[in-house]
Order: structure tokens, then C-alpha cells, then sequence
């Protein structure tokens, strides 16, 4: 194998030497991952261990002794009979569990084959993800200005920044929405049932509710009222609150009760079928983002467990990784960067960074029939798998273009 030659007045880290001699020797197809063997040079890791859980995706064992660090991957081909899709595993944006017991809720008709953790969470609301949540085309939590990883309505992935996207039409005038499903007293928004939880006391100053009317032929009404008192608000049905009104004179002025208004909820810059939150942005365009230097805290950067998540061949190929750490002399976790530069060695283009330490989890059933889920990583809770918001799962089964 030729060496490759790092370009003038570049210094190369040892990991970004091993990135580029893996990214050189690895079996890449413009297929995305085909089933045969797949190796990777010693001086990244000191053996692979592969196994074919499922027709089109390939789970890896990797590890290197001298850091010591050992990683699963899950390698995909997406023009496979495989989709993607996001767990809650409850009705709302409340609540956590283990990404075994999130994997073990999918109905066994979608032939669930693995799952990993997937967005950071919130104590207060419980569980809450940090991030975006979008479920099989339903929304629990809304974005914030932080990454997301999507699946296209014609199954193809996606990492970028969403916003929310809607406006309450009234008979005064038009009001932006800037937030769905992530209550703010500060700019207006729209909640739905999904979110399932009370609004704070802040959120419920100027609220108003909107009660569905009988539709028309340009779509949905509701009657508008004010929310009065200080009793915890949550939307109910098809009944949808609106906050954040009073935050302008302007706006509060739009609204009179009893009005009839119309509202209109999405998502920018496309519509999504599947949603979860991460942070930071690894990789854009095959460069590392220079986020991973400086996103959080230092030791939020440093050596810990990972789950991450990229994709390559134009989104044929998915790449989700799951790195064991904390754990001296089996594996003690990678930086962020490292992260970035083991997905970009593995042929990523696009990666994101999910939660990690404690919630690192990935949870697999082999191809063999009957055959029962298993934990693949190890954890580093010393309780096992630790609850968690949401999960990401590969099923069985073909994704519809919708």
C-alpha cells in the first residue's frame, strides 16, 4: 500500500494517520455496504469480529489494545429491505427507558433488528429529549438550534438544522410561530397533545387555547380563548395552545376571544419522517467540524463512552457507532474529535454525535430466527444500560416513500 503524503504545513495527529490508512483499506462500494468480508489495517485496531444481523446490515467489533478503546458498528446498506425510525416507546416527549426496553416495544411485525440511544435528555421535564423528536411522522418535541439526524420521506438520511415552521392566521392578521411542541414565553408557539406535559407558569402567562371547530374547505378551524388562572395548561385531543403571544404588544393585539383562527404546523427546511436530536455536528462535507474542539464542556470532550451516527455513498451507506469507555484497560472511550475521525476512516461524509457515557448503548437480535435481543457494548453504568429519552432502531422492512 502507497503511503499517502500529508499536504505542507499540515501536522497530522496519530489518529488522523490512522483515519486516513483506514479510510484507504476498507472495502468501500458505491452500494453502500455489500456482504462480504470487511477488514480493517492492524494499526487502527488489533482485530474486527463481523456479523450479518440482517440482510443489508453488518455489525463490527473493533478493538485496539494500546489505547484501549473497542467499538461496534452497525455498517447499512439503505437500498436494502432496511428503514429507520425513532423511539419513544410512549405517547409523549415525557419519559425514559433503556434502549432494550425501547427496542423490545417495536411491534414484532417490523422485525426490529437493532437499536442504539439517541438524543441527550432533561431531568426537568423528565425525559424530555433536548432535541428534535419526530416518530413515525409525529412530532413530540420540537428542534432548537442544535444538529438533528432525520430520515427523509423517501428513506434517505439527513444531518443539518431544522426549525420550526407555522403561523396562526387570525382575523387582525398573521403571526409567525418559531416554536412546535417546545413551550417558550418569549417567542410565539404552538403545543400539541404530543408534548404531554402541563406548561410552567411562565409559558402559561398570556396562553391561549384553541378548541377545533367543524373544517371548511380550506382546512381546520378553532375558537380562541383565553387561558385564565394559573392551573397547569396541557393540550388535550385535537385542542392546541398558543404561547408566547404576550411577548409583543403587536401579536397580543391580533387575538380577541372568540375569534376563529386557523393554524398551520411544520418543520423547515423539508418535512421529515423520522427525528432525533445531537450535538455537536462531527463531520460536513468529509471535513471534521470544528465544533468538536469546542462544543461543551472539556471534559464533555474528552475521553468518554459515544454513540454516534454518519452516513456515506450519497446516504446509501449508514454508519452508527458505539463506543465502550471508562473503563480502564478494556476501553477507555475517545474524544470527540477521535470520534469524528474513526467516522470519517469509516467512509462517513455526515456524522453526528448522540449521548454518550452512561446512555452508550447498542441493543441487536442475529439473524437467526427466534433468536432473543442482547446488549453488544458494555455499558459503563455499573447498574448496566441506564434509562434514556430515545432510541434509534433498524428494522426489517422496506421503507415506503411518503
Amino acid at each position: 500500500m502507497q503511503q499517502r503524503t500529508p499536504p505542507r504545513g499540515r501536522v497530522l495527529t496519530p489518529v488522523v494517520v490512522l483515519a486516513m490508512i483506514l479510510a484507504s483499506c476498507t472495502h468501500a462500494t458505491t452500494s453502500a455496504t455489500a456482504n462480504k468480508a470487511w477488514t480493517v489495517p492492524r494499526s487502527i485496531a488489533d482485530s474486527i469480529r463481523t456479523e450479518l444481523l440482517a440482510p443489508g446490515v453488518q455489525f463490527h467489533h473493533l478493538v485496539q489494545l494500546k489505547a484501549p478503546w473497542r467499538a461496534e458498528v452497525l455498517d447499512v446498506d439503505l437500498n436494502a429491505c432496511v428503514s429507520v425510525r425513532s423511539v419513544k416507546g410512549s405517547a409523549t416527549a415525557v419519559g425514559r427507558a433503556t434502549t432494550s426496553a425501547l427496542f423490545t416495544s417495536l411491534p414484532d411485525a417490523d422485525a426490529p433488528i437493532a437499536a442504539v440511544n439517541a438524543d441527550f435528555f432533561l431531568f426537568t421535564p423528565p425525559g424530555v429529549p433536548v432535541g428534535a423528536l419526530m416518530e413515525s411522522g409525529k412530532l413530540l418535541a420540537g428542534p432548537i438550534e442544535r444538529p438533528v439526524f432525520a430520515m427523509t420521506r423517501a428513506g434517505r438520511p439527513w444531518i443539518g438544522t431544522m426549525a420550526a415552521d407555522g403561523r396562526l392566521q387570525t382575523t387582525k392578521g398573521r403571526i409567525t410561530l418559531e416554536t412546535w411542541n417546545r413551550p417558550s414565553s418569549k417567542v410565539p408557539g404552538v403545543v400539541d397533545a404530543n408534548w404531554g406535559m402541563p406548561l410552567d407558569s411562565l409559558a402559561q402567562r398570556g396562553a391561549w387555547m384553541l378548541t377545533p371547530l367543524a373544517r371548511d374547505t380550506s382546512g381546520p378551524r378553532y375558537l380562541a380563548t383565553p387561558a385564565i388562572g394559573t392551573a397547569p395548561l396541557m393540550a388535550r385531543g385535537d385542542t392546541l395552545l398558543i404561547v408566547g403571544i404576550a411577548s409583543s404588544a403587536e401579536y397580543a393585539a391580533m387575538l380577541t376571544s372568540g375569534d376563529t383562527v386557523r393554524v398551520r404546523k411544520g418543520l423547515r427546511p423539508f418535512q421529515p419522517r423520522e427525528v432525533v436530536g445531537g450535538f455537536p455536528l462531527l463531520l460536513r462535507d468529509s471535513t471534521v467540524a470544528g465544533s468538536v474542539d469546542s462544543a461543551g464542556a472539556v471534559s464533555f470532550r474528552a475521553l468518554n463512552p459515544r454513540t454516534a451516527i454518519g452516513y456515506a455513498a450519497e446516504g446509501r451507506r449508514l454508519l452508527i457507532v458505539v463506543i465502550d469507555g471508562r473503563q480502564p484497560g478494556y476501553s477507555m472511550g475517545m474524544t470527540l474529535r477521535q470520534t469524528a475521525d474513526l467516522l470519517r476512516a469509516l467512509g462517513a461524509s455526515e456524522a453526528m454525535n448522540l449521548d454518550g457515557g452512561g446512555s452508550s448503548a447498542m441493543v441487536a437480535r442475529n439473524a437467526v430466527a427466534g433468536a432473543k435481543p442482547r446488549v453488544m457494548n458494555h455499558p459503563s453504568d455499573s447498574i448496566g444500560e441506564r434509562p434514556v429519552a430515545d432510541a434509534l432502531a433498524l428494522l426489517r422492512t422496506c421503507a415506503t416513500p411518503r
